[in-house]
């Protein structure tokens, strides 16, 4: 008997005038199927930093990681191997390399870009 994860995915802007936005709201895959979430996000800045994090049921947020875009796009911090990203111009991934019951969570991501850069 397959089980199915359920991930619901939500975004969050830090920076006002920015737009970040999930592409696929509800994501239903099989345990072990490999999972993409994906948002999309429009900002004129060049210094910007996608986060990901995941919430339990009433649990506090979790950090699951950070990846630099477009002039940043080299530096990232992912700590747990369980997950990778990626990010282009206009859009991040959050991928679960083989999804478990454990990643059934609400997901957010986020953009955060540098005020001190900006001000160079």
């Amino acid at each position: 008997m397959r089980r199915s994860v359920v991930l619901i995915l939500i975004a969050a802007s830090v920076a006002l005038g920015d737009r970040i936005e999930p592409d696929q709201a509800v994501i239903i895959r099989d345990e072990t199927d490999r999972v993409t979430l994906s948002c999309s996000y429009e900002t004129s800045s060049e210094y910007i930093d996608l986060y990901w994090y995941r919430q339990y049921p009433n649990s506090e947020l979790q950090y699951i990681l950070w990846k630099g875009a477009r002039s940043r796009n080299d530096e990232s911090d992912i700590p747990d191997p369980h997950f990778e990203s990626s990010t282009t111009r206009t859009s991040t991934e959050l991928i679960i390399k083989a999804a478990t019951l454990k990643d059934s969570a609400l997901y957010y991501c986020a953009l955060w870009k540098d005020p001190v850069i900006q001000s160079f």
